[in-house]
């Protein structure tokens, strides 16, 4: 409140019974001050400034004599005096020394007061590194400084997209920070493209000065306020322009001076240095964040590395001194503190004994590895998670560490069980190497059986294998196709012989594999037991295991008495193999099984199918396109000439039967009655349907 009182004294001594009211502001916004009296209060007309000679000006209207005195930026005393009053020019110049007096030590507290604000604003710069934070104070205090504005906004110039982006904020809706601007696109983009300060008075002028507006920002600018007034000065970091900074008028009425224009001004370099700061400590941050960063995940890898040796030490330790997988496994359960279990797919083994198979089976267990492609998985069953690391060479599964969880996997368990798995490989790798020497040396002997006439001596050798020659001998040859690559074949043949192995622990045999092949060799006393030997291979072959389910091909030699006759049983088993890759089937098949087709196994199978094709080919013209012929004939033959089975199988009647039969004797130069061309059309249906 301004104090008055030496002016009220005066007031009072002049004109003691006089009213008066002294109004104070500018025209637009003038307050009343002082009264004296019961008259209403009456806001006064518009007075004229005082021109360059006189410091008042008079205006006498409805008994009132009103007396206007002008200062600095069109602010205005005007005294009312309701009655006609007469002023000499010492009074009036009396009066106006008392008015100005109060008028400059009032501006001098407001200036003060701005003084105060613009160092509070410098001061604040060093509180806070939150740049959105120290803006915001800056605009705040700016707002008090310059009443005339209600909300502010700083625009920062981003060089990637070559916009001018609102950064922070005061006053204004949310939605603001999106109104992003080009360079030379309306005020902001000016201002900042020429660096001259700008003030807009109203909307006129602000909607006049949108120009090169995008698209864009011309919807977004319809559907916000528009300001009635505002001023946009430049933001400059040296010689170089970072942005644009706002004051803008929503409610207040009060107008934008030129001074308020050099206060946002006093500001701009307040902020490009918070700016500036603030991105100077945020890349420091972010670099001693990285290297804080580079130096944790540099230790953490060191203690990675140093378990991963140690682990890998540990277990390898236990592999070069053959202690065998079960200690492999103790050791990995103690590294990990939890239950650790391991399946051997080779010889379908579980480590340790009775403790997984209880809940899981072979078959359970590499379904589940499948379902998650052959790579780690969390699996819970059994209201138990638990960890599957398979253990594969090339394509080829070997084996699956099973850990029971009770709690998360760390960084170090994941190392010792990577370490694990990797010896465990090496363990499996030298555990088929050690058995291919073995059954190198059962080959050998084999193949010296076959070749050598010293009979005895070949009896006495067998000893060494454990094999005793009774009565009754003769060679199983089994063989998985070779589409695999070449550790998947050994890992299925070393599948395939532990399985015998453990069908046959007791009968006087010789196993060994090699490549693709198993070949075995029964002796023993009487026939009864061949059949029981037979029935296990089914067995074998019938057992729904993934990796050997309908792959197998087994070739049964025929039992004889005598050693010398293990060639010709070897023999044998092999044909009855070539007679299944003939008919591309798999299974078991004994020698004397293939009948007649004994006869054509030596055969070359592009002769046989140049035979039967010789014969069917007559049954095929260019008006002839369809097979009905060829199939017509073979099934006829298969049915045994039975024109009422044939026709039903067909599904045709038994006239278009007898005309296509006919069509078969003319195109084929033969008669289904004459014996000699039966045969020959019996043989080549017979070959057809056989081989191909």
């Amino acid at each position: 409140m301004l104090n008055l009182t030496s002016i009220e004294k005066f007031l009072e001594i002049k004109f003691k019974n006089v009213p008066y009211q002294v109004w104070l502001g500018k025209h637009s916004m003038m307050e009343l001050c002082s009264f004296s009296g019961h008259e209403p209060a009456i806001y006064p007309p518009p007075m004229p400034l005082n021109d360059k000679d006189t410091n008042y000006t008079f205006l006498q209207q409805n008994k009132i004599t009103y007396i206007g005195m002008t200062f600095e930026d069109s602010f205005q005393v005007i005294v009312c005096f309701f009655d006609r009053i007469i002023f000499n020019e010492f009074e009036f110049d009396h009066l106006y020394l008392l008015f100005s007096v109060l008028y400059y030590k009032e501006i001098s507290k407001f200036k003060n007061n701005e003084l105060e604000k613009v160092i509070e604003g410098i001061r604040i710069l060093n509180t806070s590194l939150d740049l959105n934070e120290l803006l915001k104070k800056i605009f705040q205090i700016a707002l008090n400084v310059i009443p005339a504005g209600d909300a502010g906004v700083f625009r920062i110039f981003d060089a990637e997209t070559n916009l001018l982006v609102p950064l922070t904020t005061v006053g204004l809706p949310d939605e603001y920070i999106h109104y992003k601007t080009r360079i030379g696109e309306s005020t902001s983009g000016q201002v900042f493209i020429d660096g001259i300060p700008r003030i807009h008075h109203s909307k006129q002028e602000i909607l006049m000065d949108r120009i090169n507006i995008s698209k864009e920002n011309w919807s977004f600018a319809e559907n916000i306020d528009i300001a009635r007034a505002m001023i946009t000065v430049p933001v400059s970091l040296g010689d170089t322009r970072i942005g644009t900074m706002t004051i803008l008028q929503f409610s207040k009425k009060k107008k934008f001076t030129e001074r308020d224009l050099d206060l946002l001004q006093s500001f701009s370099p307040q902020v490009a240095i918070a700016y500036n700061n603030a991105k100077l400590y945020k890349e420091a941050h972010t670099r001693l964040n990285k290297v804080t960063q580079l130096s944790n995940e540099l230790e953490e890898k060191n203690k990675l590395l140093q378990q991963r040796i140690n682990v890998h030490d540990t277990l390898t330790q236990l592999s070069l001194n053959n202690k065998g997988i079960k200690a492999i496994i103790y050791e990995i359960n103690r590294m990990l503190g939890m239950p650790v279990g391991y399946v051997d797919f080779l010889d379908s083994e579980f480590y340790p004994r009775n403790q997984n198979q209880k809940k899981f089976s072979i078959d359970n267990i590499s379904n589940l590895i499948s379902i998650h492609k052959n790579t780690p998985a969390f699996i819970g069953m059994f209201n138990q998670d638990y960890y599957f690391y398979p253990i594969i060479v090339g394509t080829a599964l070997l084996g699956c560490i099973i850990i029971t969880l009770y709690h998360p996997l760390s960084s170090m368990d994941t190392i010792t069980i990577e370490q694990s798995g990797s010896v465990l490989a090496l363990e499996l790798a030298k555990k088929i190497s050690m058995t291919e020497i073995h059954y190198k040396k059962v080959q050998e002997y084999f193949n010296q059986l076959l070749e050598n006439h010293d009979h005895k001596t070949m009896i006495a050798k067998g000893l060494k294998f454990n094999l005793e020659f009774s009565t009754y001998t003769f060679v199983v040859l089994c063989e998985i196709p070779d589409l695999f690559e070449a550790f998947e074949i050994e890992a299925r043949i070393q599948r395939l012989l532990s399985k015998i192995k453990k069908e046959f622990p007791k009968n006087n045999k010789l196993i060994f594999g090699f490549h693709n092949k198993v070949t075995l060799m029964f002796s023993v006393p009487d026939t009864k037991h061949i059949k029981g030997i037979i029935h296990l291979i089914k067995m074998i072959i019938a057992e729904k295991d993934r990796y050997d389910k309908n792959d197998i091909r087994i070739g049964l030699g025929t039992p004889y008495k005598e050693i010398k006759n293990i060639v010709k049983s070897y023999n044998e088993a092999n044909k009855s193999l070539s007679f299944l890759i003939n008919r591309n089937k798999f299974g078991l098949m004994r020698y004397e099984e293939i009948g007649v087709n004994r006869f054509f196994l030596n055969q070359p199978i592009q002769e046989i199918e140049e035979f039967t094709e010789e014969i069917f080919s007559h049954l095929r013209s260019d008006k002839l396109q369809n097979k009905d012929l060829e199939k017509t004939l073979m099934i006829y033959i298969s049915s045994n000439k039975s024109a009422i089975e044939t026709a039903k199988t067909l599904h045709i009647h038994i006239n278009t039967l007898y005309q296509r039969l006919r069509k078969i004797e003319e195109l084929l130069n033969i008669s289904f009655n004459n014996p000699e061309d039966m045969l020959k059309i019996q043989l080549t249906c017979h070959l057809r349907e056989t081989f191909g």
